[in-house]
């Protein structure tokens, strides 16, 4: 599988028609080891119901992100993704101390869904102006077909898909690449399809082929599935990433605590797992 080689200023959207597939959570993994590894790095939380912005604070909301949360009057901050949906609003994104770059929401983000179109052109701009500030953009988009997802599209180099396996979960792929196609017909030629990965996977046997006893019945049966719903949007199995294991301690943990896998434990592995499948990815882009 073979994409772009571009090198830098690249908006990855992390999307799936469904929720409740890790899907902040993993755009935080993904970010943080692009930054470990080097790279300058920005987060958008481009979901109202906030999950990235929540795992990125869990204690507090910085008053960058709404001025003043006790006023009756919606006050968003200088980083907050509702400004990036105007053409003349302020943009300054929370410096997180490892060194990323974040942009959180807050529910208010939902009101965007109700704007005129023009306004995923405004934030076409101001994501081509963040562009050239970043090697890598990553947004955690809404599972909703709707103006802020249209616009993160409408803005997008890739699109990156995390799924379960499960039934709805492996349709929803199907329902983000139809999207994902009709975006890219009618506003964005350049949108390329990243890749699908697994989360959460319950594995019976690390020593199996992936397809052969590695998962269990179950899951074997979905993941055959969600390949032949890959191959019917024109898309081979190289494009399942990877199979991200589920460890429940060390998920409910981190995830509480506001950390990566990594800043948890750097050898667990879903740690290792994320590592190694940002490495294809910086490979499938180009950057260097």
């Amino acid at each position: 599988m073979t994409l772009s080689a571009a090198s830098s200023g690249k908006l990855i959207v992390v999307c799936s028609q469904k929720g409740g597939i890790v899907k902040s959570q993993s755009t935080k993994e993904v970010a943080f080891d692009l930054r470990m590894m080097g790279f300058s790095v920005l987060e958008i939380d481009l979901d109202w119901t906030t999950g990235l912005t929540e795992r990125t604070f869990p204690d507090e909301l910085p008053l960058a992100i709404e001025r003043e949360p006790l006023s009756h009057a919606f006050t968003p901050g200088e980083a907050n993704a509702y400004q990036l949906f105007f053409p003349d609003t302020t943009i300054t994104p929370i410096i997180l101390p490892d060194g990323r770059h974040f942009i959180g929401a807050t529910s208010e983000l939902n009101e965007i869904n109700y704007r005129n179109s023009d306004c995923m052109f405004d934030f076409r701009d101001r994501i081509n102006e963040l562009k050239t500030r970043y090697d890598f953009i990553l947004a955690d988009s809404a599972p909703s077909y709707s103006n802020v997802m249209i616009a993160s599209h409408m803005s997008a180099d890739y699109l990156i898909i995390p799924t379960l396996l499960e039934k709805q979960s492996r349709n929803a792929v199907g329902k983000q690449l139809t999207y994902m196609q009709k975006i890219k017909k009618n506003y964005n030629p350049a949108l390329q399809f990243l890749g699908v990965y697994i989360t959460q996977a319950t594995v019976t046997n690390y020593n199996k082929p992936l397809k052969e006893g590695y998962l269990g019945q179950v899951e074997t049966h979905n993941l055959l599935m969600l390949i032949e719903i890959l191959e019917s949007k024109g898309y081979s199995e190289e494009f399942i990433l990877a199979c991200i294991s589920y460890m429940p301690s060390a998920a409910k943990e981190a995830i509480e605590l506001g950390l990566t896998f990594h800043e948890y434990d750097p050898k667990c592995r879903p740690a290792v797992q994320y590592a190694e499948m940002t490495r294809k990815i910086v490979q499938l882009t180009g950057a260097q």
